[in-house]
């Protein structure tokens, strides 16, 4: 094949790829934002539970 098509397969291959990363870099991102929110949370509700024994 011609080199222009070559890299347009490598062009394609690429954006691929980074489109790949960065949607799993987001997903990364709100799930580590959702534990912690969900962390804060369950924190907060058991924090009354701490000074009673159990």
């Amino acid at each position: 094949m011609k080199p222009l098509v070559w890299l347009g397969f490598a062009l394609v291959v690429a954006w691929a790829v980074l489109w790949l990363g960065i949607k799993m870099a987001v997903f990364a991102v709100h799930a580590l934002l959702l534990i912690g929110v969900v962390l804060i949370g369950w924190g907060l509700l058991h924090r009354g539970h701490a000074d009673s024994p159990s």
